[in-house]
């Protein structure tokens, strides 16, 4: 009567009063005696192992183990799981699809001579089965992630019949199972990217990694940033990885933070808005764009993207090293006009604003500042003079001595009020034509300067040029050494112009100032562009 009291109790106990038990095998082969080793497999496991025991699970770790040692742990593993549990089992290493069945190669695993795909299948460990003993212990959640989506070890001439040539099968997974492969059927997943891939750990795993620890992540958002970061990485080296699941979990599951209502969450930067962030940097361009990037999110280094900006921004800084020395020097690219440096030139400078006021150029006060007003004139002696002179000119000891030279008036003189008409006599009436002003035309070459998102500052020069009636055309060179065009039109002072920068599309909106010295825009892409005549 005494058990059968206790037995009852126990029944009525609510299930979310019970101590739920977090258990999890993690299997890492890659020294295989007999067939082609791995790099990264045991590197993985280990990873893994300590990841999951970090957010509370009781975790196994067993590496380079034989068919005995394999099946003794999933034997351990499964006499320790009770109704109710939570499950987790993680495999990296050689895996083969075999009729539909994909099995999991234990590292003693020889290569068969002259034997048929059965003594495969009697030395490796069924993942199908492996599920099915862990759903037969009562588990309510089992989430398998297999690494193993490798080419087929044994493709060689004796073996070439045995499994598909790489990659595992589709599965059907039990009720309340969630499993996971590093690549998706047929295709191969990559433990190095490239020979300059010095990561520990594979490619899918060094995605997974830090979402394992990401505090109110659930496990199908989870794996949907761990697939799309596993493709682009993937593409970027041209090979197709995509990343398979397959659902049937009953409700969701996480590794750490979940809903409980005795948990706070505390909120975290979204891997979709850190994506969003570092599409825009690529966009953008250049070794400034990254750097900004990563300093944005300097204290998320668990997050794939910055991982990878990381790796862009030290390489592009290798190997462009002796670029960026010279993109340090002034010549190679226009900065806007400003006062010129030193006194000796400050004095030229009040000399030649002196010498333009003479010329009736109107350059203001000799105060030795290039403002608005002295660029303006100088530009205005430049076009009436024909002298041989560019913008950038201004201040020097080559200009001064031209407008020392140069004759009276050197402008145009303003024009004469209308006399007065004679007695009697209508007054003239000007014509429309006479009296239309003329706006001022982009056409001509300018020094930019543009503020981006992400505190990306660029400059370069562009060059407008007319193609007839309103429409204008734009070429231009920015200082992380990008080119691009761009087309429009221009009505009155706004134009409007369309152009790609990198591979993002963009509109640009502007207005020029009155002199036509200067313009101000604002682009599609939230930059801001200041730029000045040259």
């Amino acid at each position: 009567m005494y058990r059968l009291a206790l037995l009852l109790a126990l029944m009525l106990i609510p299930a979310a009063l019970r101590a739920e038990n977090r258990m999890a095998l993690v299997i890492g082969n890659d020294g295989y005696t007999e067939v082609p080793v791995l790099e990264n497999a045991v590197a993985d496991a280990t990873a893994v192992a300590a990841r999951l025991t970090e957010v509370g699970f009781r975790t196994a770790l067993v590496t380079n183990a034989g068919r005995r040692e394999m099946n003794l742990a999933v034997a351990e593993f499964t006499a320790r799981l009770q109704p109710g549990d939570t499950a987790v089992v993680f495999y990296a290493g050689h895996g083969v699809e075999i009729d539909g069945e994909n099995y999991l190669l234990p590292a003693d695993i020889s290569a068969p001579s002259g034997v048929g795909a059965a003594y495969i299948e009697s030395e490796s460990i069924a993942l199908s089965r492996l599920l099915d003993r862990i759903r037969a212990t009562g588990a309510r959640t089992t989430l398998a992630v297999i690494d193993a989506c490798r080419d087929n070890p044994f493709a060689g001439a004796a073996g070439r019949s045995i499994g598909t040539a790489r990659g595992l099968g589709r599965i059907a997974a039990p009720e309340g199972t969630f499993v996971v492969f590093s690549a998706g059927a047929g295709q191969q997943a990559l433990d190095r990217l490239n020979g300059r891939d010095d990561n520990a750990n594979s490619v899918f795993t060094r995605s997974l990694l830090p979402k394992i620890g990401t505090p109110g992540l659930e496990l199908r958002e989870l794996i949907a940033d761990v697939r799309v970061e596993v493709r682009d990485l993937a593409l970027s080296e041209n090979h197709a990885q995509f990343p398979a699941y397959y659902d049937e979990l009953l409700g969701e599951f996480y590794f750490t933070g979940g809903t409980a209502p005795a948990q706070v969450v505390a909120p975290v930067a979204g891997s979709a808005a850190i994506r969003a962030d570092f599409d825009l940097a690529r966009q953008v361009g250049g070794e400034a764009a990254l750097r900004a990037f990563v300093e944005k999110y300097a204290g998320r280094e668990d997050d794939f993207s910055v991982q990878i900006a990381r790796r862009m921004l030290d390489e592009m800084t290798a190997e462009t090293a002796p670029e960026r020395v010279a993109a340090a020097e002034p010549a190679r690219v226009p900065a806007p006009l400003s006062a010129p440096a030193g006194d000796d030139r400050r004095e030229i400078l009040r000399a030649s604003q002196s010498e333009l006021n003479r010329l009736g150029c109107n350059a203001g006060g000799a105060d030795g500042i290039a403002g608005r007003r002295t660029q303006s004139a100088f530009a205005a002696f430049i076009a009436q003079s024909g002298a041989a002179l560019g913008r950038a000119d201004l201040g020097s000891e080559k200009s001064l001595a031209v407008l020392k030279a140069a004759r009276a008036p050197g402008c145009a003189p303003a024009p004469k009020p209308l006399a007065a008409a004679p007695s009697g006599t209508a007054p003239a009436v000007p014509s429309p034509q006479a009296s239309q002003v003329t706006s001022p035309s982009i056409v001509g070459r300018w020094a930019f300067s543009a503020e981006c998102p992400l505190f990306v500052r660029s400059a370069g020069t562009i060059t407008y040029r007319s193609t007839g009636g309103t429409g204008i055309s734009g070429t231009w060179q920015d200082s992380f050494g990008q080119t691009g065009t761009n087309r429009g039109t221009q009505s009155g002072r706004t134009f409007i112009t369309k152009g790609r920068f990198a591979v993002a599309p963009f509109t640009e909106t502007g207005t020029l100032s009155a002199d036509g010295q200067s313009y101000s825009s604002t682009s599609t892409m939230g930059c801001k562009v200041r730029a000045n005549r040259m």
